[in-house]
C-alpha cells in the first residue's frame, strides 16, 4: 500500500510539474517590442493624464509619426549596411563615393530629426506645453530605462 502511495504521488508531482511548465502564459503571442510599447503607452497615459478623445487623438497622430521615423530608420539602416560592405569589401572607390554616402547618411538624420521636431509642434492643439515637456522629459527617460534593462539582462550573473 505504502508502494502504491509512493508511486501515485510521484506520478501526481511529475504530472504537475509539466503542467506548470507548459501553462500558458499572459500575452503568450505578444512580441517583446510590443510588450514594450503597450507599457510604454501605459505609463505615459498616465504621464499625460489624458481624456479618452485625447489620448485617441494624440496616440493616432504619434503611430504616424513613429511609421515614418520607421521608413526613415530603414531606409538609413540600409545606406548604412550599404556602406559597411563598401568598407569591409575593401573596393576602390574613392572620396567622392565615400562623401556622398556620408551626406545621404546625414540627411536621413535630419529627416528624423525633422519630423520629431514636426510632431511635437503638431501637438499644439492636443497637449497644452507642459504636457509637451512631460512628453519630451518622459521619452528620454523611458528609453534610457529600457536601455539601462536591458543592459543587466544582457550582463548575467557573472558578467559583472
Amino acid at each position: 500500500m505504502k508502494k502504491i502511495f509512493l508511486t501515485l504521488l510521484f506520478i501526481c508531482l511529475t504530472v504537475t510539474g509539466l503542467f506548470a511548465q507548459n501553462r500558458p502564459r499572459m500575452n503568450k503571442d505578444v512580441k517583446p517590442m510590443q510588450r514594450i510599447e503597450q507599457w510604454e503607452k501605459m505609463k505615459l497615459m498616465d504621464a499625460l493624464n489624458l481624456d479618452e478623445e485625447s489620448s485617441v487623438r494624440f496616440f493616432a497622430r504619434r503611430r504616424d509619426n513613429q511609421m515614418k521615423v520607421r521608413e526613415i530608420l530603414d531606409q538609413r539602416d540600409a545606406a548604412m549596411n550599404d556602406l559597411e560592405n563598401e568598407i569591409k569589401h575593401g573596393s576602390q572607390s574613392g572620396d567622392s563615393f565615400y562623401r556622398e554616402k556620408v551626406n545621404n547618411l546625414l540627411a536621413l538624420e535630419a529627416r528624423i530629426t525633422s519630423e520629431r521636431e514636426n510632431f511635437l509642434k503638431s501637438l499644439g492643439d492636443l497637449l497644452n506645453p507642459k504636457q509637451i515637456a512631460k512628453l519630451i522629459v518622459f521619452e528620454s527617460k523611458f528609453r534610457r530605462e529600457v536601455r539601462e534593462t536591458l543592459m543587466r539582462r544582457g550582463q548575467g550573473p557573472g558578467n559583472n
